[in-house]
């Protein structure tokens, strides 16, 4: 009988946050949970993959989550709790037309009744407390470095992505990112992201990233610029209008699911975290940005990133199929769109089917 490859373990290091929302009719929703490393392991287990999650939490997060979160699979033993209110809280208002806010506007906070007025506190702009809820390098345990094969960094403070890039490119395995913090970037992107892009296999922004910090480069003006700052395989998120997956002189787009949006809250984060299950299963780019894409096809459809504990890896599994159906190669180049690895054995064996 042949031996049984043991599973690869993944993990995430990022922020789990408390979010205040304002709904499209006016409506506020007060201690949400969400967060890119809640959004980005979800993606992952609806996939089929469970990760290690890594992040902090305050003393007022609600406990009942970790327990569902363990429940469903995930290992949650080095989410590190500190004696203080819970650091990463985020505002958004949605509207009418389907766009949103974030934060919450002033003038819109105090049209809200008095006694939920104190939970629309957003520390995104907060240097002295955002970063207290995002993980150091010494907050990563030791035997993660020899043990875990597939890493994802969440959006992070610039200083925080780098240290931690810095860390675990040092470790064996794969490395994938999504873009830093934008207000990190609003002043030459390009140059501040050209620190880290070399370190990473994987870049995955998204173009609402450059919507903020580069508002006129035009998507083959971002995959130009970022390839020439160093990232040699870039997965960039467009929203309605799919992905785009670049590698070398190779070019995909794979289409967003259809389907009518609950609340886009959470779907960049669930995209990659199931892209990053779609490269420790598969290897192959096109195929992962199929499966990134259909977790973020459920995560589009619900308000509450919990609820994507009860969909089913066959279920993600099946909507990937007929995204990877429609995917197209944009660029007449017969060349592999296969990532060069920064840490070398995890992807020695990577391939794309085309």
């Amino acid at each position: 009988m042949s031996a049984v490859s043991p599973a690869p373990v993944l993990a995430v290091a990022g922020s789990f946050s408390i979010d205040s929302i304002l709904a499209p009719d006016g409506r506020p929703v007060v201690g949400k949970v969400g967060g890119n490393a809640l959004w980005s392991s979800l993606g992952a287990l609806i996939c089929g993959l469970a990760p290690r999650v890594l992040a902090i939490v305050g003393n007022d997060y609600p406990g009942h989550v970790l327990d569902i979160l363990s429940n469903a699979g995930l290992d949650t033993r080095s989410i590190k709790k500190i004696d203080r209110p819970h650091p990463v809280r985020v505002t958004f208002a949605h509207l009418p037309d389907g766009s949103r806010i974030q934060p919450v506007p002033d003038h819109m906070i105090r049209q809200l009744p008095e006694d939920v007025q104190a939970a629309f506190v957003d520390t995104t702009s907060r240097p002295d407390i955002l970063p207290l809820g995002a993980p150091t390098a010494k907050d990563v345990p030791a035997e993660w470095l020899a043990e875990a094969d597939f890493w994802h960094l969440p959006l992070l403070p610039l200083h925080r992505h780098r240290e931690l890039v810095a860390h675990l490119g040092g470790a064996s395995g794969y490395l994938q990112s999504d873009c830093p913090a934008r207000s990190d970037l609003t002043d030459n992107p390009f140059a501040k992201l050209s620190e880290t892009l070399g370190a990473l296999d994987v870049f995955l922004p998204s173009t609402s990233d450059f919507d903020v910090i580069a508002p006129s480069a035009s998507i083959p003006d971002i995959l130009q610029k970022l390839t020439e700052t160093g990232a040699r395989t870039i997965v960039l998120k467009a929203g309605a209008d799919g992905v785009f997956v670049k590698a070398g002189d190779a070019l995909w787009r794979v289409p967003a699911y259809p389907g009518s949006p609950v609340d886009p809250t959470g779907a960049g984060d669930t995209f990659c975290g199931g892209f990053l299950a779609g490269m420790a299963l598969t290897g192959d780019l096109v195929e992962a940005a199929a499966l990134g894409s259909a977790a973020a096809s459920f995560a589009v459809a619900t308000a509450d990133p919990l609820d994507l504990v009860a969909i089913a890896p066959e279920q993600t599994r099946e909507r990937a199929k007929q995204l990877r159906a429609a995917a197209e190669r944009l660029d007449g180049s017969a060349s592999a769109l296969t990532p060069v690895p920064a840490g070398a054995a995890a992807l020695s064996n990577t391939t794309v089917n085309t």
